[in-house]
């Protein structure tokens, strides 16, 4: 423990914590940490909510089980951020090349969609929108 000479609160050693304080039984750790987790989870919530509505629109036909694994992937990415900011941005962003991914995809997976220039325009244009979105909150 260190004795309080250069801190305003003595800190732990092992955990690099405030010690609590004796006087009124808290600690200051507990006030200043501003954790931006809860944020993140909410916006990767809701890039996941978002793909799940959209990608079906732009995604080939037969392959739910890929779009809502690309939806709640994009999802969960967002939420594993730092930030606010960064969980929009790059949770945006792998929103964005999740239709331009199931599509190639598709080439792999029998029963899908057949690949043409009139299905692949609406997927470019989401990835492009969503993407533009994305940088400008981020």
């Amino acid at each position: 423990m260190h004795c309080g000479e250069d801190f305003p609160s003595a800190i732990d050693a092992d955990s690099g914590r405030p010690v609590q304080d004796r006087a009124d039984q808290q600690a200051d750790y507990e006030d200043s940490v501003d954790d931006g987790s809860s944020d993140a989870t909410t916006v990767g919530f809701l890039v996941a909510v978002f793909g799940l509505v959209t990608l079906p629109f732009v995604s080939p036909s037969g392959m739910l089980l890929f779009y809502v694994a690309a939806a709640v992937g994009s999802g969960a990415y967002a939420a594993r951020q730092s930030s606010l900011a960064e969980a929009a941005s790059k949770g945006g962003l792998a929103l964005a090349v999740a239709p331009l991914a199931l599509w190639t995809l598709s080439f792999v997976v029998p029963g899908t969609g057949g690949l043409s220039t009139g299905n692949l325009l609406p997927a470019l244009a989401y990835a492009i929108v969503v993407s533009a979105i994305a940088r400008s909150i981020g």
